[in-house]
């Protein structure tokens, strides 16, 4: 079983994996909505952001910074041969290891509230907001 897989199955019920044009118009989304370079997020061009350690700290930047947030995200690897997944912050955030496994590098990514927590090879976590 692949690392995918093993991360699908860890995840459990209510995980819809998308493919080709699915893919390609999340992806669009995500990188008009943070600016990139070499593969990371530019986050010096991101209007708020934190350098995070645990969960507990996402989940206190996400109290700080906005009334309401979704926990509906979508899962991209670094990898474009890799479906993204759609689940919930709660359910990855149990998983975490299996999420994070799969490829160098992730994000978790909320179009509808503007979230992203990227997840760099070197162990760094950031979370921020979308540029305005």
């Amino acid at each position: 079983m692949s690392l995918f897989d093993e991360c699908i199955e860890a995840l459990g019920e209510d995980v819809h994996v998308f493919s080709d044009n699915n893919r390609e118009q999340i992806v669009s989304n995500f990188e008009s909505s943070f600016p990139f370079k070499w593969g990371r997020i530019e986050w010096e061009k991101v209007s708020s952001y934190a350098e995070v350690n645990t969960i507990d700290e996402i989940i206190s930047f996400f109290d700080q910074n906005v009334d309401e947030y979704s926990d509906v995200v979508y899962v991209i690897w670094d990898q474009e041969a890799l479906p993204i997944i759609r689940s919930t912050l709660d359910k990855v955030f149990k998983v975490i290891d299996d999420v994070t496994a799969v490829s160098f590098d992730t994000w978790i990514f909320s179009p509808s509230t503007g979230y992203v927590i990227e997840i760099f090879h070197d162990g760094e976590v950031r979370v921020g907001f979308k540029k305005n």
